[in-house]
């Protein structure tokens, strides 16, 4: 790891994160559980997240089976994610770097690569939704929404750390008040009729898994970035603890705004989720749904801004892999501006139907590339090597984890392509998916690719690498020094 150099600021620039891909001394670590609650809340009650609750309600399950399948999918995809969070305080390293181990300083070029494209799809997304919303309540061109949501999310993840956490636990606040009237409204006034509740009714198995399957997935997607926003957390946080905390933002975020989609399906199936989401809300009094969409709409940009922040990580991570960089403030600035202003231009450019036409597919590709690496990274991190890594040996290009890791990228792949017969996404459907007539690919994948890592590492010599460590890493709190 280069030696960071220590230098003044002041005025603005002082309140701009200077860390990256750095470690974060103990000096620097503090934060709250409930913080790793609200940064998930808000970043999954959002906008997005309306269009897959409402997957179920268009396949022809009725409301109370949608949200039966919406709750196991979220409950499934959550516990994973979770799991990552504990590395953040265990390493003091941002999420994507500790890649290195299982992959190799190379080998992981690829699941960087995907990650940082995950990162910019939902800036892109994000941008297109938030403009066309906008747009839609205030009248304006949608272009200059685009342009002006984006640029405060870019914003925002300049500033780093510290302020996602203060905003998103704003935004969890308002979304939390405006949620519990929404849902409370409808109960009240009777406005969900009683039959769409009725599991006697409209069950179709396939249809079931699906909705499952997809709720899982978009739930995978957050994997890449949980550790990005609690490596600040102090090294001693208890691991069930912060796994709880973290699973109940994430749980209980996705599945209130998938809920919600799936209630503006069920009783408005001939409108879009937006109108559907304002014409239900007034059901509650007059202007509760445009309240409803805004606070939706500052999840999102939460949502964006976190991408713009962990694509620029994963970003520095990959360009340090090749050639090693100082990882400054500057050079976190640009990295964010890069990825903030090129999806900017890409919202401004894509289909206003994206959404509706390519979302679901698109969500499912990734999910499919994301289930093997998370199968990878948290079977090393619990099972493998059990938390042991050196820091210090995760800079050095010529360190214990080499610059190609066969058992990781073997495992990947494998379990890859042990997935593909289950697959079912755009014009592919997998052999073994058709006779069954649902996709389980994900439900495959991640356990299998848990066990192959573990055979494949069963001679691996972890006492070596322990030795190695505990020489590495004895002045680690001596380099990580601020960095300008």
């Amino acid at each position: 790891m280069s030696t960071p150099t220590s230098r003044s600021t002041s005025g603005v620039l002082s309140r701009v994160e200077a860390r990256s891909i750095d470690y974060v001394p103990l000096a620097e670590r503090k934060g709250r559980l409930l913080d790793q609650a609200t940064i998930w809340f808000a970043g999954s009650a959002q906008l997005l997240s309306l269009a897959t609750g409402a997957i179920g309600i268009v396949l022809g399950l009725n409301l109370g089976w949608t949200l039966i399948a919406l709750a196991i999918g979220t409950l499934l995809g959550t516990i994973p994610v979770a799991a990552h969070a504990t590395q953040g305080p265990h390493l003091g390293l941002p999420q994507m770097i500790q890649s290195r181990p299982q992959f190799g300083r190379y080998g992981a070029l690829f699941i960087w690569a995907m990650a940082i494209v995950v990162y910019w799809g939902y800036i892109v997304l994000g941008g297109d939704l938030l403009g066309a919303t906008a747009a839609e309540l205030t009248g304006g061109p949608s272009q200059l929404w685009i342009i002006a949501v984006c640029a405060a999310a870019t914003l925002l993840a300049v500033f780093g750390y510290h302020w996602l956490h203060t905003a998103q636990r704003v935004i969890t606040v308002i979304l939390v008040a405006v949620i519990m009237v929404y849902v409370a409204g409808l109960l009240a006034t009777g406005s969900i009729p009683t039959a769409l509740f009725d599991l006697s009714q409209s069950f179709d198995i396939g249809s079931f898994l699906v909705v499952v399957s997809a709720a899982t997935g978009y739930q995978l997607t957050w994997a890449f970035f949980v550790s990005d926003y609690s490596r600040y957390m102090p090294p001693e946080t208890s691991k069930p603890a912060i796994i709880a905390v973290t699973s109940g933002g994430l749980f209980f975020g996705l599945f209130t705004f998938m809920g919600v989609g799936a209630v503006c399906a069920a009783l408005l199936p001939a409108e879009g989720i937006i109108t559907g989401l304002v014409v239900t809300g007034s059901y509650v009094f007059p202007g509760l749904g445009e309240l409803m969409l805004i606070s939706g709409g500052l999840g999102l940009l939460g949502l964006m801004a976190m991408c713009a922040y962990g694509g620029s990580l994963t970003l520095i991570t990959a360009l340090d892999s090749i050639r090693r960089v100082q990882p400054t403030r500057t050079l976190r600035v640009v990295t964010i501006l890069l990825i903030g202003v090129t999806g900017t231009i890409a919202a401004v450019l894509i289909p206003d139907d994206f959404i509706n036409t390519s979302f679901a597919t698109v969500l499912t590709v990734v999910a499919y590339l994301m289930g093997p690496w998370t199968s990878v990274n948290l079977t090393d991190f619990f099972l493998v090597r059990r938390g042991n890594y050196s820091v210090t040996e995760i800079f050095k290009k010529d360190g214990i984890y080499g610059l190609w890791n066969g058992r990781g990228i073997t495992a990947y792949l494998l379990t890859l392509l042990i997935m593909v017969p289950f697959m079912n996404v755009g014009s592919y459907e997998g052999p073994i998916a058709s006779s069954l007539g649902v996709d389980i690919a994900f439900f495959v994948g991640i356990p299998v690719g848990c066990v192959i890592y573990w055979l494949l590492c069963l001679n691996q010599n972890t006492a070596e690498e322990l030795r190695v460590i505990a020489e590495s890493d004895q002045e680690l709190e001596l380099i990580g020094t601020p960095v300008e």
